[in-house]
Order: structure tokens, then C-alpha cells, then sequence
């Protein structure tokens, strides 16, 4: 069966914009728009629904909408999309349940990754917030995720997230503050994931990650 996904926002340019945005660049074989709360929750709770892509014009909007969603349809995950100006705004719908967050900007690659991971929540995999980076964090381009790969490695989400931090020559602290982690934990990650490739340092780490097949150029 398809991946079935509902993009939803009051505003119509937005709802278009994002379902352009996720039927040129992730594998999506369904999309269903929606403007109205109640008709979104409806469509949720009726499935099957593999996504939910929620835009964030406002803080309280995206995550109520978030927390009810994941009332009527636990199993859906939930993206947010909207601009970063506000972090707060950001961790305010990751805490009330969306499994990640995708700038406007985000790099087709980094767009179609993020999605693919979401859906893997779904099925029960312990999916932790994923925020797709922006034009500025990617300077040797886009990176795409082989998530059989990832499986294959045993490493999780976040530790994807900390390796691909280390790619980009990101400090921990830096890592730390795009996902909203002390940089102590985010040397934990760091550790477990060197452990895991069978690395002793960054450049090692990244470059096994590149040998492997777990990252890819778009």
C-alpha cells in the first residue's frame, strides 16, 4: 500500500506550496489537503494516514493541533514546516508530539530524508525530533540518508542527526543548539555512534559513513 500523507493550513498559499514541495521531492504516492481543524482531525482519525505535515503559522495553533492529532491517530507521525525564527516555536510542537521539523528552505534531499524517516514511526521505530537543515548548513551540498543502511548499522535517529552535525565541522554546542540538546549529550551520541562505525574520531566516523553507503549525494 502507498504512503498516504495530509498537508494542512488554513492559509491556501502555504498548503500548496508545501504539497508541491513534498510531490517533487519525497515518496509520497497520496496527498489530501486540508484547511479546517476539524475536517484535518477527521481525515486523521478515519486513516489510513502514514503523515501528517502541519504548517506553523503560529505557536499555540501548530502544537494543539499536534497534541489533538496524536490523540485520534497515534500511530501517524507529525511534521511541522515553517520558518525558524522563533526556537521556541519549534520545541513547543516538538514537545507536544511532532516527530520533526522542516524548514521552508530545506534542501530537496534533506525534504525527501526527513519524510522517509518520519515514516518509519509508523511502524513503532523510535523516531526522535529531526530538523532538515537549510541552505546555509549545507555547503557541499545535500546529503541523503539510506535508512536500510542506518538499520543495517544499528544507529538511531538522533545519532544520524549528531554524524551528520560532524560532517558539516559543526562544534557539539552547535549540534546541540539545531536539536535542542546540551552538548554533553550530544557527545554521548557522538560516542555511541563512533562505537558503532568502528571509529575513534569525527573525520574517521564521517568518512566510514560516506565507505558504508549511509550517506549519499542527491
Amino acid at each position: 500500500m502507498g504512503r498516504t500523507c495530509v498537508v494542512h493550513d488554513a492559509r491556501e498559499q502555504a498548503r500548496h506550496r508545501l504539497e508541491l514541495l513534498l510531490r517533487a521531492h519525497a515518496d509520497v504516492d497520496e496527498i489530501v489537503t486540508t484547511a479546517d481543524d476539524d475536517e484535518l482531525l477527521l481525515r486523521a482519525g478515519e486513516g489510513p494516514t502514514d503523515l501528517v505535515v502541519v504548517g506553523m503559522p503560529r505557536t499555540a495553533d501548530a502544537a494543539d493541533i499536534v497534541r489533538r492529532i496524536r490523540v485520534v491517530a497515534p500511530a501517524t507521525a507529525v511534521l511541522v514546516a515553517g520558518a525558524t525564527e522563533d526556537a521556541g516555536s519549534v520545541a513547543q510542537a516538538l514537545a507536544a508530539g511532532a516527530v520533526g521539523f522542516l524548514r521552508w528552505e530545506a534542501p530537496r534531499a534533506l525534504v525527501r530524508t526527513l519524510v522517509e524517516v518520519a515514516g518509519e514511526s509508523s511502524s513503532g521505530e523510535d523516531l526522535l525530533p529531526v530538523t532538515a537543515a537549510g541552505p546555509g548548513d549545507d555547503a557541499r551540498g545535500p546529503i541523503r540518508v539510506d535508512v536500510s543502511v542506518q538499520h543495517a548499522l544499528g544507529l538511531s535517529v538522533r545519532e544520524v542527526q549528531v554524524l551528520i552535525g560532524v560532517g558539516r565541522g559543526l562544534t557539539n554546542a552547535d549540534i546541540g543548539r539545531r536539536l535542542y540538546l546540551s552538548a554533553q549529550t550530544v557527545k554521548t551520541h557522538a560516542t555511541r555512534l563512533f562505537r558503532k562505525l568502528g571509529a575513534t574520531d569525527r573525520a574517521e566516523a564521517v568518512g566510514r559513513a560516506w565507505a558504508l553507503g549511509l550517506f549519499l549525494r542527491a
